[in-house]
């Protein structure tokens, strides 16, 4: 990243479920000292019931208000929303059997706990297919969004863990 640390207040990390999100959004909002808004915890009020996408709207436009934020999720939906705020994009984008495997791991190590980002830790067939699908029905979008705010945003397209590790050493050593 070539921006001064200081001029980078906001910062959006989308990816596939399992590709590191909370994780490193968590690591980043630590480091840098800025509020994190994990996207679920605005979605899901519990396990079964999610907030209206009026009131999930409302409350998103207030949080990108913000002067400075961190913000982890997908909601392709609202991805330009958040682009149009950002100073920064991460894009994980780690191969499919990375997200299974993280997904499988997270499930069998999370099992009949609460998940504390709102959503519920569960492996069903819609969910699967999402993941499964992931790359094929928002690639396209995340690109396009990409070339479309260029001009105002830092995007980080990271395709491995070699490439996060390099990013978080550049991110870290920034005065």
């Amino acid at each position: 990243m070539e921006e001064n640390k200081c001029l980078v207040n906001r910062i959006i990390v989308i990816g596939c479920p399992g590709a590191g999100k909370s994780t490193l959004s968590a690591q980043i909002a630590q480091i840098r000292n800025i509020p994190l808004v994990h996207l679920d915890n605005i979605q899901w009020i519990d396990d079964d019931t999610t907030v209206s996408q009026t009131d999930f709207d409302a409350k998103l436009k207030e949080e990108i208000q913000k002067k400075e934020w961190i913000m982890d999720g997908n909601y392709a939906r609202t991805l330009a929303l958040r682009m149009g705020r950002a100073d920064v994009v991460i894009w994980l984008d780690f191969p499919r059997s990375v997200c299974f495997y993280r997904i499988l791991k997270r499930y069998v190590k999370n099992k009949g706990k609460k998940n504390p980002h709102g959503n519920p830790d569960r492996l069903d067939f819609s969910f699967l297919r999402f993941v499964w699908n992931y790359k094929k029905e928002n690639d396209s979008k995340i690109k396009s969004l990409k070339v479309k705010y260029q001009e105002q945003l830092h995007f980080n397209h990271i395709r491995s863990g070699r490439q996060l590790k390099e990013f978080m050493q550049k991110f870290e050593s920034q005065p």
